[in-house]
């Protein structure tokens, strides 16, 4: 014969439970440090080969015209070009560090992928997300390449 308590059972179910909630809540706090922020891509009709030195041009012509911006291209690739430099926004102050990523994306047309980051914490993701689409603007504007939808 078996002796069980009539708690014992009850005690496991809250034992277990919390240990649940615990692994839950310790899992997803974590989600900031997995999910890169910051990062946002379009794709481009123009080959990669076309693409990449029009980019950089239109970059390097904003740069000369408007201080506290600087690119410069840190890896030449036969399928990767990677910009690095910073993007000095009209609403503050602080330039933003920026990384470049272009890619061929299949033929006659080029990906191209923007991380933007500060190291202000009173700038929001929001404004990092304007950022973003201020330099692909530049981008289309100086390579005269629309992106594709």
């Amino acid at each position: 014969m078996k002796f069980e308590r009539p708690d014992a059972k009850l005690n496991f179910r809250k034992l277990a439970t919390s240990f649940g909630v615990v692994i839950f809540f310790s899992l997803y706090s974590c989600v900031p440090f997995w999910a890169p922020a910051g990062k946002f891509s379009r794709t481009y009709g123009l080959d990669f080969m076309s693409f990449h030195p029009r980019l950089n041009s239109a970059l390097q012509d904003y740069a000369k015209g408007h201080k506290g911006n600087s690119f410069q291209v840190t890896h030449l690739g036969s399928d990767t070009v990677i910009i690095q430099g910073f993007y000095k926004g009209d609403q503050y102050r602080a330039p933003l560090s920026t990384t470049i990523a272009v890619k061929p994306a299949g033929p006659r047309r080029t990906w191209v992928e923007i991380k933007i980051s500060s190291r202000d914490p009173e700038i929001s993701s929001k404004y990092l997300k304007e950022a973003a689409g201020e330099l692909f603007q530049i981008v289309e504007k100086g390579t005269g390449v629309r992106p594709l939808e």
